[in-house]
């Protein structure tokens, strides 16, 4: 398994997927996400994305749209996904990241840790009023 950028190809097999999972694709740009892929047969497997929102005081980065394919859940895909888009983040300079979930015991593995909602940046408490 290895995660790859996502390409303009990759387009259409995102949003399908996106739609069929019942994900997040606001302000979708396939540029954003990463596809996780089998390195043997090529497939896609999985995919997610860092969005990046931008207030007055700062920036603030989001891991969202992560999803799995059914058929390889289970296989650790997942968390190719997410650590890659961590390196990402701390790459691009982000100290904290943040991931609206319920899935809590699974990102903390990562490091994540659960965060009042009344603690998250405003912009994120109105992205989870809408989500």
């Amino acid at each position: 398994m290895y995660v790859r950028d996502a390409k303009n190809r990759d387009e259409v097999w995102l949003l399908d997927h996106i739609e069929a999972m019942g994900l997040d694709e606001i302000a979708f740009r396939s540029r954003d996400y990463v596809i996780a892929m089998d390195e043997y047969e090529h497939e896609r497997a999985g995919f997610g994305r860092i969005r990046i929102h931008k207030t007055d005081e700062r920036e603030v980065c989001e891991l969202t749209s992560i999803g799995v394919l059914e058929s390889w859940r289970g296989q650790g895909v997942g968390a190719h996904v997410i650590e890659r888009l961590v390196k990402t983040a701390g790459d691009k300079g982000f100290d904290t990241v943040y991931a609206l979930t319920s899935e809590t015991d699974y990102l903390a593995q990562f490091g994540f840790e659960a965060v009042e909602p009344a603690r998250l940046p405003d912009v994120l408490q109105r992205r989870l009023t809408e989500k």
